[in-house]
């Protein structure tokens, strides 16, 4: 009766040659979500530095005289100033927010283009490491240059007045309440970035062969295989007989037969 078929066992974990195990969806969530948060805030804070972020408006005995806006790199007029008015603001510039924006939502966008690109990675690698301290930078530069923006129109709009035949208004644009915006996100973003840093959980150590593994199927039953036969030596003469004598008369192998001992 033939042997059962052995099934070859194939080593697995630290013991096989494929490739390393990726870490759990439930981990690599929040670093895609991250990254995904990233370039929506980068791309709000962008568009809204290019928006009017603060307005001015100057009104004498019910006409307009002078109205502006501000944007994070310049200033432009709705209605031209006169000569006077025009060497003045020639003169001055606003406060360009638009450069430490811009460079916030640069960083972002690089943290979101490496965290794209190690989302298969572990969260300990270098390159998840990397997008991670990208993300929380620009998302903090990010927040930071809001805020001192806010503070800035905020204490714009308390210079407005109004006495009856003069009339000046200070407010916020478009660009302001985008910006606001891109920064709530960017917190969003700082908060997914901490949270992606979560390590993934050590694999158990495994045996070199399974607690399950057999080396038989379970259909066929283990078979016990006799011993292999030894034939019985023969048994010994009796003393004295005829067989012991020639056994003894018969020469040795060491001693092969002679015209002299035969």
């Amino acid at each position: 009766m033939s042997a059962p078929q052995q099934q070859p066992y194939q080593p697995t974990g630290p013991f096989g040659a494929g490739q390393p195990a990726r870490p759990p969806s439930d981990v690599r969530l929040p670093r895609l979500f991250a990254a995904m948060m990233g370039v929506f805030a980068g791309l709000l804070v962008l568009l809204a530095t290019f928006l009017p972020q603060s307005t001015y408006e100057q009104v004498s005995e019910g006409k307009t005289v002078s109205k502006f806006a501000e944007t994070g790199w310049t200033r432009s007029f709705d209605i031209e100033p006169s000569a006077e008015e025009k060497e003045f603001y020639d003169k001055t510039h606003v406060a360009r927010y638009g450069i430490p924006l811009s460079a916030a939502a640069l960083t972002l966008f690089a943290g979101a283009a490496v965290g794209f690109a190690s989302y298969r990675r572990s969260s300990g690698s270098p390159a998840a490491t990397t997008s991670r301290t990208l993300l929380v930078a620009g998302g903090a530069g990010t927040a930071i240059g809001v805020w001192m923006l806010g503070m800035d129109i905020s204490a714009s709009l308390s210079f407005g007045q109004d006495t009856g035949r003069f009339v000046s208004r200070y407010g916020t644009g478009s660009g302001f309440w985008i910006l606001l915006a891109g920064g709530l996100v960017a917190l969003l973003t700082i908060g997914l970035a901490v949270v992606a840093n979560r390590r993934e959980p050590a694999p158990p150590p495994q045996a070199p062969y399974p607690a399950t593994y057999s080396p038989y199927a379970p259909s066929v039953p283990q078979q016990q295989y006799p011993q292999a036969y030894e034939p019985p030596s023969p048994p010994t003469p009796p003393a004295g007989s005829a067989l012991q004598q020639q056994d003894i008369l018969r020469p040795s192998p060491d001693n092969p037969p002679r015209p002299d001992n035969m």
